[in-house]
C-alpha cells in the first residue's frame, strides 16, 4: 500500500524546538471542499441519495395518481382570429401587414377580452348561467377574471382564450360565451369608432384645405418675384466675392503699414533713424549744408597754409581756427535740424499711410457687411419659396390620405366588415391538463435528489470524525506518514495486530508499516529521527500497535531498534513479552537499576524496555533530567528508539517527554477521533515546542470502489501471483 501525499502545501518548519531541533508550525487555515471530496461524499452516501430519490418518486407517483382520480383539472380553449381591415387602400397597395403591427394589434385585443364589460356580457349568457360552474361561484366575475387566460399565439393571427377547472363539461360553455361576447363588443366598438373617426377626419380635412389655400396664395406671390430674387442673389454673390478680395488686399496693406510704422518707431527709440537712407538723401539735397561744408573745407585749407608759414600760434591762424569752429557748429546745427525735420516727416507719413489704409478697410468692410446681409435676406426669401412649395406638396398628400381613409370608413360602414372572428370554438377536453405524469415524476425525482444531496452533505458536515487522508490535510493540516488498514478489510486472520510481524509478515497490514517506516526514514536526516515518541489524543487509538509494528519493520532492515513503554498508567508491552518481575524504565529513572539490565531482546535487532511499576509522579519523572540522560545513553547504543506513551489529552505524561525526543508521530484512529480532538492534541504538542513528524491514520476503512479498496485488491493479486512463480533452477546463474 503506497503512501501518497495528502497535503496541499508543505508545512512550515521553523527553529524553536528544544535542543536546537526544528519545530513544526502549522499554517492557520485548511483547504475547503474539493471536487474530489464532493464526489467522495456522494459515493459514501449514495444509498441515502438513492433512497431519497425513490421515496420522492413514489410520493410523486401516488400524489399524481390520487390527484388524477379524484380532483383532475381540465382546460378548454377557443381561438379568435384577428384580421386587419381589408380597405381599398390596402387592396391597392398589395402590402403585407408588418409583424410588429400585427403583434401589437393581437396584444391589444387580448387585453380587451379581459375587460369588465366583455366578461359581464359573457356571464349574462343563458348558456353560462345554466352551468354548474356558475352556480358554484359566489362572485362569477371575479372568478372568471382570475382564471381566464388570454394570450396571442405566436407566428399567427390567433388569440387563445383558455379556462382551467374541474368540470370539463361546463368549461367550453364559459369559454365560447367569452369569445362571442368579445366578437360582439369588437363589432360595436368598431362601428362607433368608425363614425367618430369619420367626423374627426372631415374636420381635419377642412382645416388642411384652408391651410392649403393660404399656402398657395403665399406661394404664388413668392414665385412671381422668384426670377428677380434669383438674379439679385447672383449679382450680390459676385459683388460679395469682389469685396472679399478687396478686403483681403487692404488688410494685407494695413498689416504692412503697421509693420513699417513699428520699424520707424523702434529706430527712433534706438537713435538710429538719422542714419537711414531716406534721411541721408534729405541732407544730400540741402544747398546750405553743401555751402557750409565747402566753406569749412576752404577755411581748413587756408589755416593749414598759414600755420606752415606763420606757425600754429599766430594770431591769424588762431582767428581761422575760431572761424572754423563757428562754421562747424553751424553745419552741425543745420544737419540736426534737417534730420529732425526728416524724422518727423517719415513718422507722420507712415502714420498717415496707416490711417488712410485703415479708413479704406473700414469702408470696404462696411460694404462687405451690407452685401452679406443683402445676400442672406435673398437666401431667406428663396428658402421661403422652396418651403412653401414643400408645404403645399405635403398638405396635398395629407388631404389625399384623409380622402382614402374616409373612403375606407364609408365602405366599412356599408359592408359591415369585421376584424375579429371565432376561428375555433371550445370543445369538451378529452385529457386532463393537470396533474401530468411527465411533469410530476421529473419534479419528484429532482426534489428527491436535492433532498438526498442535502441530507448527505448535512450528515457529512455534522460528522466531525476523521476518516480519510483528505481530512488530515483539510482539517488538521499535518503531513501524512501513512495509513493502516482496518482489520475487517484484511484477508488475513491476524490474532493480535500488535504482533502482526511475527505471525503474518507478508500481510497487507505489515506492508503498510514498511511504507510508514520508509516515509519516516526519508523525511529528514537520520540523526534527527533517532528518538521518536508515538503519541495519540485519546486511548485505544493504536499507539502500541503502531510502535511495535513500526519498530519491527525497522529492525528487519538491519537496524538496532529499542521500544520503550512509557505508558505508566496502562502498560502494554509487559503483557506481550515475558519480563523479569515488575521492573522497567520507571526503576531506571528512580535509580534502582540500570536501564540496560532491563532491556529484553524479543527478536533479532528488536529490543523492548517495559514501563515497570507505576511511579507516584509519572509526568514529572518523564520530564526529568534523568530521563534526558537515559535518552542520550539509549541514542548512543541503538539506531532507533521508539517510545510508547499515554494519551496526551488524558494525562500530560507524553507532553513533557515530547520535548526531549527528536520527533513525535501522532496516531489518529479513523472514524473515532474528531478533528477538534486531533487539533487540540496537535496544538498542545506544538505549544511546548515538540516537533511533529507527521500523522499515522489507523484503522482506515476502505469504501467499495474507492482508492483504498482498489489498492488492497491490487496488493493481494500481486502477492498471489508472486507466490505462484516457479522456483529458479539450481543451475541458473544470476546476471
Amino acid at each position: 500500500m503506497s503512501v501518497v501525499s495528502t497535503r496541499d502545501r508543505v508545512p512550515q518548519i521553523t527553529a524553536g524546538g528544544p535542543m536546537g531541533r526544528p519545530g513544526f508550525m502549522a499554517p492557520s487555515g485548511g483547504a475547503g471542499l474539493t471536487p474530489a471530496d464532493i464526489m467522495k461524499i456522494v459515493r459514501k452516501r449514495k444509498w441515502l441519495i438513492t433512497l431519497s430519490v425513490l421515496i420522492a418518486a413514489a410520493i410523486a407517483a401516488v400524489v399524481t395518481l390520487v390527484w388524477s382520480m379524484f380532483w383532475p383539472f381540465y382546460t378548454a380553449w377557443a381561438l379568435l382570429n384577428v384580421e386587419m381591415p381589408k380597405t381599398v387602400a390596402l387592396a391597392v397597395s398589395q402590402q403585407l401587414v408588418p409583424k410588429d403591427v400585427m403583434d401589437r394589434e393581437k396584444m391589444s385585443h387580448a387585453k380587451l377580452v379581459l375587460t369588465t364589460p366583455v366578461l359581464q356580457e359573457a356571464i349574462k349568457s343563458p348558456s353560462v348561467r345554466r352551468t354548474a360552474w356558475f352556480a358554484q361561484q359566489r362572485d362569477p366575475l371575479a372568478k372568471l377574471t382570475d382564471d381566464l387566460k388570454v394570450a396571442p399565439v405566436a407566428e399567427s393571427t390567433f388569440i387563445r382564450i383558455a379556462l382551467t377547472g374541474t368540470d370539463k363539461n361546463d368549461l367550453p360553455e364559459v369559454v365560447n360565451a367569452v369569445a362571442e361576447a368579445y366578437v360582439a363588443y369588437s363589432a360595436q366598438n368598431m362601428e362607433t369608432g368608425n363614425s367618430q373617426d369619420a367626423t374627426r377626419l372631415e374636420d381635419e380635412k377642412r382645416r388642411l384645405e384652408t391651410e392649403l389655400s393660404d399656402t398657395r396664395t403665399q406661394s404664388a406671390i413668392a414665385k412671381r418675384d422668384f426670377p428677380n430674387l434669383q438674379s439679385n442673389y447672383n449679382v450680390q454673390d459676385i459683388k460679395l466675392q469682389d469685396l472679399t478680395r478687396q478686403l483681403m488686399n487692404l488688410e494685407l496693406l494695413q498689416a504692412q503699414a503697421r509693420a513699417d510704422l513699428a520699424v520707424i518707431e523702434a529706430q527712433e527709440k534706438a537713435g538710429t533713424l538719422g542714419t537711414t537712407r531716406e534721411v541721408q538723401r534729405v541732407l544730400d539735397m540741402d544747398t546750405n549744408v553743401h555751402q557750409l561744408e565747402f566753406n569749412l573745407s576752404q577755411l581748413v585749407t587756408q589755416k593749414d597754409r598759414l600755420a606752415e608759414k606763420l606757425g600754429p600760434q599766430h594770431r591769424q591762424v588762431l582767428d581761422l581756427e575760431a572761424t572754423i569752429e563757428i562754421t562747424g557748429k553751424e553745419l552741425e546745427s543745420r544737419r540736426n535740424e534737417l534730420i529732425s525735420t526728416a524724422v518727423r516727416g517719415l513718422k507722420s507719413g507712415a502714420q498717415a499711410n496707416l490711417e488712410n489704409i485703415t479708413k479704406q478697410v473700414m469702408d470696404v468692410r462696411e460694404k462687405y457687411n451690407e452685401a452679406l446681409n443683402t445676400l442672406r435676406d435673398l437666401q431667406a426669401n428663396l428658402s421661403t419659396v422652396q418651403a412653401l412649395a414643400a408645404k403645399e406638396e405635403t398638405l396635398n398628400e395629407n388631404i389625399k390620405r384623409i380622402d382614402g381613409r374616409l373612403l375606407d370608413l364609408n365602405l366599412l360602414s356599408k359592408g359591415g366588415e369585421r376584424t375579429i372572428s371565432i376561428a375555433a370554438r371550445a370543445t369538451i377536453p378529452k385529457d386532463m391538463s393537470f396533474p401530468q405524469w411527465q411533469i410530476m415524476m421529473p419534479a419528484g425525482i429532482i426534489l428527491g435528489l436535492m433532498i438526498g444531496l442535502g441530507l448527505a452533505f448535512l450528515l457529512e458536515m455534522m460528522d466531525t470524525s476523521i476518516k480519510s487522508p483528505s481530512d488530515i490535510s483539510r482539517r488538521v493540516d499535518l503531513p501524512m506518514l501513512g495509513m493502516v488498514p482496518h482489520a475487517e478489510d484484511l484477508d488475513d486472520e491476524i490474532g493480535d495486530l500488535r504482533l502482526a510481524f511475527r505471525t503474518h509478515p507478508a500481510s497487507l497490514f505489515c506492508e503498510a508499516f514498511r511504507h510508514i517506516h520508509t516515509c519516516l526514514l526519508f523525511s529528514g536526516p537520520a540523526s534527527q529521527r533517532r528518538t521518536v515518541l508515538i503519541a495519540s489524543a485519546t486511548p485505544l487509538d493504536g499507539r502500541t500497535t503502531v510502535a511495535l509494528n513500526l519498530a519491527t519493520a525497522a529492525a528487519r532492515t538491519g537496524r538496532r531498534v529499542l521500544v520503550v513503554d512509557t505508558n505508566f498508567r496502562q502498560p502494554m508491552i509487559s503483557q506481550l513479552f515475558a519480563q523479569p518481575a515488575q521492573e522497567g524504565i520507571s526503576s531506571a529513572l528512580v535509580g534502582r537499576k540500570s536501564w540496560r539490565d532491563l532491556v529484553v531482546e524479543v527478536e533479532s535487532n528488536l529490543f523492548v524496555l517495559p514501563a515497570g511499576t507505576l511511579p507516584p509522579n509519572p509526568a514529572e519523572l518523564l520530564a526529568s533530567d534523568q530521563m534526558r540522560t537515559v535518552i542520550a545513553e539509549m541514542s548512543a547504543e541503538y539506531d532507533q528508539i521508539l517510545f510508547d506513551s499515554a494519551p496526551c489529552l488524558v494525562v500530560t505524561d507524553a507532553v513533557g517527554l515530547s520535548t526531549m525526543v527528536d520527533g513525535v508521530v501522532l496516531v489518529v484512529r479513523a472514524g473515532a477521533n474528531t478533528h477538534g480532538i486531533v487539533l487540540r492534541a496537535r496544538d498542545m504538542l506544538l505549544r511546548v515546542g515538540a516537533h511533529i513528524l507527521g500523522v499515522v491514520l489507523n484503522c482506515v476503512i476502505a469504501t467499495p470502489g474507492g482508492y483504498l479498496r482498489k489498492n488492497y485488491e491490487a496488493f493481494y493479486d500481486y502477492h498471489e501471483k508472486t507466490q505462484q512463480l516457479p522456483a529458479p533452477a539450481a543451475s541458473a546463474t544470476t546476471k
